[in-house]
């Protein structure tokens, strides 16, 4: 056991390299998935929004069919009671249909738009997340080689003892008041 000390001693900077070279390593796939993710997030977002702008049209294309019915009945009911079908009070009642009828399917097509934009509002969100977790586990990575590199520098000077553990009894707060 005794022989096996030395060897450890001098295999302790190596193993903390590798060590780090693996957290490094692990720090840039963590970003790589994370990136994979919002861009998934990214394409559910512009679906989400397709489907909601369909849905506007859709109900906008319904009101469209109702107005149409709702005008025939009028114009049928006109002329079965002898009257014009397309003038008078039938056309009054027609030409109220037609414009409440305009005012909501405008609506609706604005809604419809609107879904678009908040889709690709979100996306750009989740792509932009996406780039900046994948940006920050390079920096993540690269500190901990520059940490490691340092650590080996100073166990590699010659000595174990180089870097020394923090003492169980310090403070942080008496470490701050010498400085401040």
């Amino acid at each position: 056991m005794a022989a096996a000390i030395p060897f450890i001693t001098a295999a302790a900077p190596y193993i903390a390299m590798g060590s780090s070279a693996l957290s490094a390593f692990g720090s840039i796939q963590q970003g790589k998935s994370q990136n994979e993710m919002y861009k998934l997030q990214a394409q559910q977002a512009k679906l989400k929004a397709s489907r909601d702008a369909l849905q506007y049209e859709q109900q906008a294309n319904m009101l469209f069919e109702r107005m149409i019915q709702t005008n025939a009945t009028a114009a049928a009911k006109g002329f079965a009671g002898g009257a014009q079908g397309f003038s008078g009070s039938t056309k009054l009642i027609q030409e109220r249909n037609k414009k409440v009828a305009g005012r909501d399917i405008q609506i609706m097509n604005q809604s419809s738009a609107a879904a678009i934009s908040f889709g690709d509002s979100q996306s750009s969100i989740y792509k932009a997340a996406g780039k900046q977790a994948r940006s920050s586990s390079y920096f993540d990575a690269i500190a901990k080689l520059g940490t490691a590199a340092y650590s080996y520098g100073q166990t590699a000077s010659g000595s174990v003892d180089a870097v020394k553990p923090v003492p169980s009894n310090f403070q942080t707060t008496d470490y701050w008041k010498g400085i401040t």
